[in-house]
């Protein structure tokens, strides 16, 4: 008799414990035709990721007005961002960290330049700004 009630408590200790796992599951148990409950535990890990748009213009237009000096190149030129790695070149509304970012440039990405400001800023071929104190006549190696 003693050995009737251990196993008829092992029983049913196992099935609550069947049925706790799968009130915890992902997935939905399933009853096999002999009664077995069968249960699956799923997990599931997520990697946090940083998405940055990347500047290839034309961009929408700006609608900033112009408050500054700038003055026309003699001809358009190639200019190559020079930011170091895992960093990115804001391209911005006006010239000036005050201004909306309006895309980014990687290391080493080309960009038309047709225009220089008084304080330093280059005006890019599709109307906005990027500091010339991170672009370079030569591409980055």
């Amino acid at each position: 008799m003693k050995k009737f009630n251990s196993r008829l408590i092992s029983i049913a200790l196992i099935a609550a414990l069947s049925f706790s796992i799968a009130a915890c599951s992902d997935t939905e148990s399933t009853t096999t035709p002999s009664s077995e409950i069968t249960t699956e535990l799923t997990t599931t890990t997520t990697e946090a990721t940083t998405t940055l748009t990347e500047y290839s213009g034309p961009l929408p237009s700006s609608d900033v007005s112009r408050s500054w000096e700038e003055q026309d190149l003699a001809q358009q030129a190639t200019m190559y961002a020079t930011v170091t790695n895992g960093n990115y070149l804001r391209v911005r509304s006006g010239p000036g960290t005050s201004y909306d970012i309006k895309g980014t440039l990687t290391r080493g990405q080309a960009v038309t330049v047709v225009a220089k400001t008084g304080n330093g800023w280059y005006k890019t071929s599709d109307g906005f700004y990027v500091s010339s104190q991170y672009l370079s006549n030569n591409q980055p190696s």
